[in-house]
């Protein structure tokens, strides 16, 4: 029996492509100037991480886009300057995405609303400012190829060098459509929905130091749970999901939060017991989505607006910081700029 490993981390010079092949892009318009707004994204779930950490994108997840946003500005230039953060990952993947556009222009990106952000935004701050770049082109690749161009050329810093970063492809995804999305391997959408932006979410901030991440225990252990996960998604979240069944979908959610890698990214924070306890109490006082944010330990729970006090004296109780926000189903915006 071959056991799936976590792949060595590819490094990558600036601007240089990996993935493909892609298709020719279409006609170049002259590069103008855009204003995007996108919104951050939880994700709740990785299906499978033997494909997720396995050295190209995917593993499929489920995420949900949050009514906090980053506020990013394109404008053609002579050079590149980035002046937002992470600023070589941003400039890496919008060069990437120039190299195969065979755009031989720059471009300036810049932030105009320094807004603060609860966690590591850097998907969403990538994909904004991709997403930018091919819109002041004129839009010369669709969404579909958009996203496999990002995806497969996602990077981190680390030590100075640009090393891919694992990604599924769920954040980049919600960022760009808003709502709740499923996310297959391959990075291929399987499903979209909205849920009510009347009602509340609770982001729950952890107050236990946490160790650091096992990532070839989240691989060992999906390669046990990863077709449980696949069956709970398929037969379960997905036939609620189509029918806008909150309460369903939010059952089948949180049973992922006890399966496979999420269940290594909770523990890491002293067991995990805590978190578990305190999203066991909200379920019973009415939250109806609830489960993890990546290996951050920040809990998100949907909650009705009428129970929403509840909820939050379970927070207040266990003495712990947390911020109310909605969920965004508009997605991202990206107009034309002055």
């Amino acid at each position: 029996m071959t056991v799936a490993t976590v792949a060595e981390h590819k490094v990558l010079r600036m601007g240089e492509t990996n993935g493909g092949p892609y298709p020719m892009p279409g006609k170049l318009d002259a590069a103008r100037p855009m204003s995007v707004r996108a919104p951050l994204v939880l994700d709740l779930a990785t299906i499978d991480s033997t494909e997720k950490f396995g050295g190209f994108p995917g593993g499929g997840g489920i995420g949900v886009a949050i009514d906090i946003h980053i506020f990013l500005k394109i404008v053609p230039s002579a050079e590149w300057e980035v002046d937002i953060e992470p600023h070589a990952p941003v400039e890496h993947v919008c060069r990437a995405l120039c190299n195969i556009l065979e755009y031989r222009g720059a471009f300036k990106i810049t932030s105009p609303e320094h807004a603060s952000v609860p966690f590591d935004a850097a998907p969403e701050i990538i994909t904004a400012a991709a997403a930018g770049v091919n819109a002041a082109l004129g839009r010369p690749v669709g969404q579909r190829e958009l996203r496999r161009i990002i995806s497969w050329n996602m990077v981190g810093e680390n030590d100075g060098r640009l090393e891919l970063r694992p990604d599924t492809g769920v954040r980049v995804a919600g960022a760009l459509f808003g709502g709740v999305v499923i996310v297959t391997d391959e990075l291929e959408i399987a499903c979209r929905t909205p849920i009510s932006e009347a009602n509340p979410l609770i982001l729950v901030m952890p107050s236990i130091e946490a160790n650091s991440l096992d990532f070839q225990k989240m691989v060992t252990i999906d390669e046990k749970d990863r077709e449980k996960k696949a069956l709970e998604v398929l037969m379960k979240l997905m036939p609620a999901a189509i029918k806008s069944d909150v309460v369903k979908m939010g059952d089948s959610i949180y049973r992922l939060q006890l399966l496979g890698s999420k269940v290594v990214e909770i523990r890491r924070f002293k067991g995990g017991k805590e978190i578990y306890r305190l999203m066991s109490m909200m379920r019973v006082k009415g939250c109806e989505i609830i489960g993890v944010h990546e290996e951050t330990g920040i809990i998100a729970a949907y909650v009705n607006q009428q129970r929403l006090d509840e909820s939050l004296s379970l927070v207040d109780e266990a003495g712990l910081e947390r911020i109310i926000t909605h969920p965004d189903n508009k997605g991202m915006k990206i107009t034309l700029s002055k």
